[in-house]
């Protein structure tokens, strides 16, 4: 059901987004983050909705985009520009990122310093692009989901180019906060995992990441930036869809290492993914858990999808051009492939294949392969989704041969208008909203962390400032500094009082 708010106020939402017809395409949720799970701690009622039961927001810098992601609350966020958190920082390079001791600007280059979000339970994040097509950038922040679960994020880019990190220091990003620098985690576009307390007990379920763009790139070494989509220990029930990866290193990994291979872990649908130019590994690094491989397309790439230790997967109707070894099956885990030829897997000039399938066909073969994988060997997989949900479903299930051309045109964030699915117009700032966010950050319980905001000057947050402005739906602004402001809407002049409407009379209309 589509959002209905005015430019102001915002209603609720009472379901969430399952169909968008684009081309005559269904963009809509689904894979393995449409599926409810059944009763226990994996189960959320009508699959993943992220805030649909919440608010309508619009976030216009780092603090409002902390405040209502990490807060308690359920929220739908709409992000109309680019953000980072605006705090300069120097360091020696922007390929390596290491903080110069002198901080007045008299040595290195510019760039800020990064910051750490922890999404919050039952969120919406939903990137509008510009009129040229361009979706929000958020640069060198963080984006974590620590045993969260329900969250949507679509339509947005993310990178970690210049993030700044300490010279002594692993490559951690450093935050400013409370006038000093601080370490706060690794430098994962988006971080998914559950060892708040304990890997053994901690969950985190139901995330749909759609429609976004990932990068890095300007890179002294691999290991300069970490993975563009992580996740770890236990998750259930994610859809990664119709996303574009590129110009990266190390790119997503599945699995932190051998110990993370419990029952049931993880259970991924990757469908519609462009992966370009990823010089280096993991697309993804499985380990453990199940993943549905579909419709992907992996361009001028190195190693690709690496199943490693009792990693279970199945390859269908995937595209892999000029790439060094786009499926990697002798790790230790196990890989069935669609054996119709039309939805199978096709190599185009690749150099490490998979032989003797009756699914796989080779275009552009060179006159030796560097290595092969004997499909009688390494193909010996027999999971398909439908074994975990009987009523698994994508939404496009395209062939092989028409991949390259889809994902050209689909994947990657301002390809389509997403944000009209979740509101009719974008809402101006709302104090109360704020404030009710910063009044209830997330604290895990099992951990007893608390998540706080922070402001343009790395201080903590409690108090949101008053609104400085109103914008209509033309972008015209009444620059009353005012709580109470006068603004034209939909034609007509109304009073606004911290985010409400009232008529000429004094009475409230929304």
């Amino acid at each position: 059901m589509k959002k209905l708010l005015s430019i102001i106020a915002c209603t609720l939402m009472t379901a969430a987004v399952s169909a968008q017809t684009v081309d005559g395409r269904n963009f809509g949720i689904d894979g393995f983050a449409a599926y409810e799970g059944t009763s226990g701690k994996w189960y959320h009622a009508g699959g993943t909705t992220g805030g649909a039961d919440g608010e309508v927001v619009k976030a216009s810098n780092l603090s409002e985009l902390q405040a209502y992601l990490q807060s308690n609350k359920p929220y739908i966020v709409l992000v109309d520009k680019d953000i980072d958190t605006g705090i300069t920082a120097y360091v020696d390079d922007l390929s390596t990122g290491h903080l110069c001791d002198k901080q007045d600007g008299s040595e290195g280059v510019a760039t800020t310093y990064g910051e750490r979000i922890m999404i919050a339970d039952n969120k919406t994040l939903i990137g509008i692009s510009d009129a040229s097509g361009r979706a929000p950038l958020f640069s060198r922040i963080t984006f974590v989901m620590q045993c969260t679960h329900n969250v949507i994020i679509r339509n947005c880019r993310f990178t970690m180019v210049g993030a700044p990190i300490l010279k002594s220091g692993e490559n951690k990003i450093v935050a400013w906060r409370e006038g000093a620098q601080k370490e706060v985690g690794d430098p994962d576009c988006i971080g998914i995992q559950a060892d708040a307390k304990s890997a053994k007990t901690d969950s985190g379920s139901h995330i749909w990441i759609d429609h976004c763009e990932f990068f890095n790139g300007n890179a002294a070494n691999k290991d300069r930036y970490d993975g563009l989509v992580d996740c770890k220990n236990n998750i259930q029930w994610l859809t990664i869809s119709y996303n574009l990866f590129h110009d990266h290193d190390k790119a997503c990994l599945w699995g932190k290492g051998d110990s993370d291979v419990f029952d049931n872990c993880r259970t991924i649908s990757a469908h519609h993914n462009y992966f370009k130019d990823i010089q280096g590994s993991r697309l993804p690094l499985q380990r453990g858990g199940n993943v549905h491989y579909m419709n992907n397309y992996q361009v001028s790439s190195q190693d690709g999808w690496d199943l490693r230790s009792k990693s279970v997967g199945y390859a269908d109707a995937c595209y892999f051009k000029n790439s060094k070894a786009a499926i990697l099956p002798d790790g230790g885990g196990v890989v069935k492939i669609n054996e119709d030829p039309v939805y199978g897997v096709i190599y185009d000039n690749c150099s490490r294949v998979i032989t003797g399938h009756a699914g796989v066909t080779y275009k552009n073969a060179p006159a030796k392969y560097d290595k092969e994988f004997p499909a009688s060997t390494y193909v010996t997989g027999t999971w398909v989704p439908t074994d975990t949900w009987a009523g698994y479903y994508v939404n496009n299930h395209d062939k092989a041969e028409d991949v390259p051309a889809i994902c050209e045109q689909y994947s990657g964030a301002g390809k389509i208008v997403i944000w009209k699915e979740y509101a009719s117009e974008v809402p101006a700032y709302s104090q109360t909203a704020m404030q009710a966010a910063l009044d209830n950050p997330r604290t895990i319980a099992s951990s007893g962390q608390t998540y706080y905001t922070y402001d343009a000057n790395g201080n903590k947050m409690t108090v949101a400032p008053a609104p400085t402005a109103i914008e209509n739906v033309n972008g015209n602004v009444n620059a009353n500094i005012n709580k109470v402001q006068k603004a034209v809407i939909n034609g007509k002049l109304v009073i606004v009082n911290d985010g409400k409407q009232f008529n000429a009379a004094g009475q409230l209309v929304k």
